[in-house]
């Protein structure tokens, strides 16, 4: 039985715990490679540009996924429900969807939830240096790249995270670099 094969289950169980459009952009993308993917090198195509068996596009597409799934947990274990971000605000679940909405908080959807990252928020207050960040990044809902952006080291930053450079109150640099990363 091949590598892939005896960890088809797991990748099952991650594939499951994706939001469905996410679940199925995945499934297109692999069926995709299944149907392209020839056995052997076209002649058309370039010398350098190597052609993958399935299978191990699969599992490259495994490793992706797996490396999401990760990622994704790790965002939910450090972030809060709209019930919880309401009890910290002092305000409703209504208002803080409202606020949510209007773009004042920053958020994901994660299944049929939406959270919250806690590093937004300092006591009971959320940080409006962090929020306009957000603001100025290009698809404020890629999970991924949200982590990615806050919480990975900068070159702009002089090394810091984003986060890191906001809790130093260098909040201009990182609505700076967000602009940037917007523009590109």
């Amino acid at each position: 039985m091949s590598a892939l094969a005896e960890r088809m289950p797991e990748l099952a169980g991650l594939l499951e715990a994706l939001p469905s459009n996410e679940r199925r952009e995945l499934e297109d993308a692999y069926l995709r490679v299944l149907a392209t993917a020839p056995r052997k090198r076209s002649r058309s195509v370039h010398p350098l540009i190597r052609s993958h068996a399935p299978a191990v596009a699969a599992a490259a597409v495994a490793r992706g996924l797996a490396r999401e799934q990760a990622t994704r947990a790790a965002l939910v274990a450090h972030s809060w429900s709209t019930p919880e971000v309401a009890a910290l605000l002092g305000v409703s679940s209504a208002a803080v969807t409202k606020r949510r909405t209007k773009g004042g908080l920053i958020a994901f959807k994660h299944k049929e939830d939406w959270r919250y990252p806690r590093w937004q928020f300092q006591g009971s207050q959320v940080r409006p240096d962090a929020v306009a960040a957000w603001q100025m990044l290009p698809d404020r809902h890629d999970v991924v790249g949200l982590v990615r952006w806050f919480t990975l080291p900068s070159a702009q930053l002089r090394g810091r995270t984003p986060i890191a450079a906001i809790e130093a109150g260098d909040a201009a640099a990182v609505v700076e670099a967000a602009s940037y990363v917007g523009s590109r």
